[in-house]
């Protein structure tokens, strides 16, 4: 494969060679997503040659089973619209992390805001607020003390939450992550979560974000919120979201008690118990949102982490590329 900046003639393509080009490019943009440490020096790429001959190494999407092509998967890297190598890039290539693996941490609404309220700390080195005021460096991230056990951002966590609201974020002015685009199809949707399905008041809630990169079509805000009568589980990559600022005085932009959330959503699972009888550290009642909508192939369960690596090392090594 000619690299960037190659010299090499490229020969005419027919529209049905060109068709699997890209189709081919779709696939393996989650070779490029969540790689931070390789990408930080990149530029948004403008064609999908340009993402496959940025991707160094590989991981299979979560929900790879009913993953779906945006135009934004052939358009926009992990840093979005970030300048490289600057705390914007590397809280984009956060939010971008689709490779977390692990068994996946159970954690509760207690634990988000003792999060936050460690990282409101004097002394912490964690700044938050604005887009002016992230992190330098990510490491006061990693290892705080919960009733959970030490989390860091980028482990994989499991959540269980009655759906407040869902809408998609940011439409017609886009953000940095999502290369400023927007559209419905290229930007986040924000969802809402509370403890109880009495609760009103959106500061008490937390958050959990489905990126826009290969997002499957049944996950939607109206589909979230029209069935917000039972718990969903939501499994991810535990986030802190520095552009914000969680609730004081009643305001908040966007609401939230915590800026600790799941970000980006690895798989998504509704209570088939009338009587909502379902447990984050239990799979009974437990089923694949996409299964309760009629959605098949779905993402029934995650890969747990030896199959990820398996799987990883397969995918890479029949496309030229190894482990990092």
């Amino acid at each position: 494969m000619p690299t960037r900046g190659s010299s090499t003639t490229r020969t005419p393509t027919s529209g049905s060679t060109r068709r699997r080009q890209l189709a081919s490019a779709a696939t393996m943009l989650p070779l490029a997503l969540g790689l931070a440490g390789n990408m930080s020096t990149q530029r948004t790429p403008t064609t999908p040659q340009a993402v496959i001959e940025a991707a160094p190494s590989s991981c299979t999407l979560p929900f790879d089973a009913i993953k779906e092509h945006h135009p934004i998967d052939d358009s926009c890297f992990a840093d979005g619209a970030a300048e490289p190598n600057t705390p914007q890039s590397a809280q984009n290539d956060a939010k971008n992390n689709f490779c977390a693996t692990g068994s996946p941490v159970n954690i509760d609404f207690d634990v988000l805001h003792q999060l936050q309220q460690d990282a409101a700390k004097s002394g912490s080195g964690i700044t938050f607020g604005s887009d002016g005021q992230l992190p330098k460096d990510r490491s006061v991230l990693r290892n705080l003390p919960t009733k959970a056990g030490p989390l860091s951002e980028g482990m994989v966590v499991r959540l269980v939450a009655f759906v407040m609201d869902a809408h998609y974020s940011n439409l017609g002015k886009g953000e940095s992550v999502n290369c400023k685009q927007p559209d419905k199809d290229s930007n986040d949707i924000h969802i809402v979560l509370a403890e109880s399905d009495k609760e009103q008041d959106e500061c008490n809630s937390v958050t959990a974000e489905m990126s826009p990169h290969f997002r499957p079509q049944v996950w939607d805000p109206t589909n979230l919120t029209q069935r917000n009568a039972h718990l969903y589980r939501f499994t991810g990559q535990l986030f802190f979201d520095a552009s914000h600022r969680p609730c004081s005085g009643g305001k908040g932009s966007p609401k939230r008690s915590s800026l600790w959330e799941i970000h980006p959503v690895y798989t998504l699972e509704i209570c088939s118990d009338p009587n909502n009888n379902c447990k984050v550290d239990s799979d009974e009642n437990w089923v694949s949102f996409a299964e309760k909508m009629g959605v098949e192939p779905s993402e029934t369960r995650l890969w747990l982490p030896d199959e990820i690596s398996i799987r990883s090392r397969g995918h890479a090594s029949r496309r030229g590329f190894t482990d990092p």
